[in-house]
């Protein structure tokens, strides 16, 4: 059985993942690209086990992924691919190249699809991918913005207690997600075969509140249980959403827009101090350095930098930070670096958006310079495409179906409202945080969802819009939301 689908890279390149699997020694699969006869094609990771543990009689390893990259592509360009190996089913590839340049409003919009926090098993119908394929147009650019399997759950799970059953439990449900396509699982596979793609992990890549241990979870009580879930976490998630290792950076540009994704995840450490490790911080820093020193040369300067957590959040009290879930706002190198670099950008009049999930709402707010009025800083929040069950849930359906009977039944009973704004983003003071559900001077949404994040160049600036998509079941209301158009300007 074969799966691909692209990673996210340079505008003249498209680079594949290819996972092979249910075969013990597979041949490097093939790629030919219509109306290309001779393509450059460089494999950049020869075919290699993917660390599940899942193995034949005799010990072999089963499944296999490789990587290989596609370079002298024209930017922007469609392609058709078709990916091969011998005894398998071919799979075809409809993707297009990333453009150079962001277009002109009046010539349309660059698309970006974001997707994060889906549960598999609420999904057997494969309703995410019916909405992504039939609903939504095909997007440049796809952001998959962690929790895209719950390694830890449901909370009914037997969770195995030694290495190689880890790797197996979680290599299974990266399986149903990734290889879907065959499998007719729900699943990922979809989505991720719509545009070449970014991933950066949250907690679920690992278990709930990584990396604090979890009264739910026996094996996170002893620091050898927590270090060998860990190690087949990571090596799992590099081994399905990365080319790199887990806890980098990846960077891309597209004109005046500087786009980061930053895993603020898989190496925090166990004393609220940091969320990255030393390399990545010096990303972040290069990330804002560009977009200072090209504004410093009087060109447009604009950056997306996107995460598995929530901005704009209140931190949690201390006594709680490691029993639910800790945010940014609790770690020491939150308020020393990124809040200092998103000032620092401010203070340059580059405006930041920043995107997200992980909160099981969705949301739109900014950040206001409390010096001029103006907004430097908008977040925007997707989450989830497919809510995890929780052992509450039916009494909540239970409560909405009643409900039902003597007036309108809710439309999603078994989620959380958008929460509204802190008063401040960390300990600056510098941004007045805005996003006023009441009065709807800001947008707030309740279910599962998607949504297309969509730039273009307008004013001298860039312009932004969100549509939101509700991944609903079949039947029910799924009218899409077209927020207002946002501007970025530089100052």
């Amino acid at each position: 059985m074969l799966a691909a689908y692209a990673q996210a890279a340079p505008s003249d390149t498209l680079q594949l993942w290819i996972g092979i699997f249910g075969s013990p020694a597979p041949a490097q699969p093939s790629i030919a690209i219509k109306a290309l006869p001779n393509p450059d094609i460089a494999v950049i990771d020869p075919v290699r086990p993917i660390r599940d543990g899942m193995t034949d009689a005799r010990g072999n390893d089963l499944n296999h992924r490789t990587i290989v990259r596609i370079t002298g592509l024209t930017p922007g360009q469609p392609y058709s691919l078709v990916v091969s190996l011998a005894g398998e089913t071919p799979v075809p590839l409809e993707l297009k190249t990333l453009p150079q340049q962001l277009p002109q409003k009046l010539d349309g919009w660059f698309n970006i699809l974001l997707c994060s926090c889906y549960s598999q098993p609420e999904d057997a119908a494969g309703r995410l991918g019916k909405v992504v394929q039939n609903k939504m147009a095909r997007p440049d650019l796809t952001l998959m913005l962690g929790d895209q399997i719950y390694g830890d759950l449901p909370l009914t799970e037997d969770l195995p207690g030694d290495p190689v059953g880890i790797a197996r439990k979680l290599g299974t449900k990266y399986l149903r997600n990734w290889a879907s396509r065959d499998l007719e699982s729900g699943g990922l596979a979809a989505v991720l075969a719509r545009a070449p793609v970014l991933c950066v992990a949250d907690d679920h890549e690992y278990w709930n509140n990584y990396p604090f241990s979890q009264a739910q979870l026996p094996l996170t009580y002893t620091d050898d249980g927590r270090r060998a879930w860990t190690r087949a976490a990571r090596e799992l998630y590099e081994d399905y959403q990365l080319a790199t290792a887990a806890g980098s950076a990846q960077r891309l540009t597209i004109g005046a827009l500087e786009i980061l994704s930053v895993d603020m995840r898989s190496d925090r450490d166990d004393d609220c101090q940091t969320l990255m490790n030393p390399a990545t911080a010096l990303e972040l820093k290069a990330w804002a350095d560009a977009l200072k020193a090209a504004r410093a040369l009087g060109k447009p300067s604009f950056g997306l930098l996107s995460s598995g957590q929530a901005l704009f959040v209140k931190p949690k009290p201390p006594a709680m930070r490691k029993i639910t879930d800790a945010e940014m706002g609790n770690y020491r190198q939150f308020d020393e670096l990124v809040v200092p670099l998103l000032e620092e950008l401010a203070e340059a009049g580059i405006p930041v958006l920043y995107v997200t999930g992980d909160v099981h709402w969705g949301r739109i707010s900014q950040a206001v310079n409390r010096q001029n009025g103006q907004p430097m800083i908008f977040e925007v929040i997707c989450s989830p495409s497919r809510l995890i069950r929780s052992p509450g849930d039916s009494l909540k359906e239970l409560k909405a179906g009643a409900a039902g009977l003597f007036g309108q039944r809710p439309s999603w009973p078994r989620h959380s409202d958008a929460q509204p704004v802190p008063d401040k983003l960390g300990n600056s003071t510098r941004f007045q945080l805005m996003c006023n559900l009441q009065t709807r001077q800001g947008y707030g949404r309740q279910g599962d969802q998607v949504a297309m994040l969509s730039l273009c160049n307008a004013g001298g600036g860039i312009d932004f819009k969100v549509t939101y998509y509700a991944v609903a079941d079949d039947g029910a209301p799924d009218s899409p939301h077209v927020s207002r158009d946002y501007p970025l300007r530089n100052l």
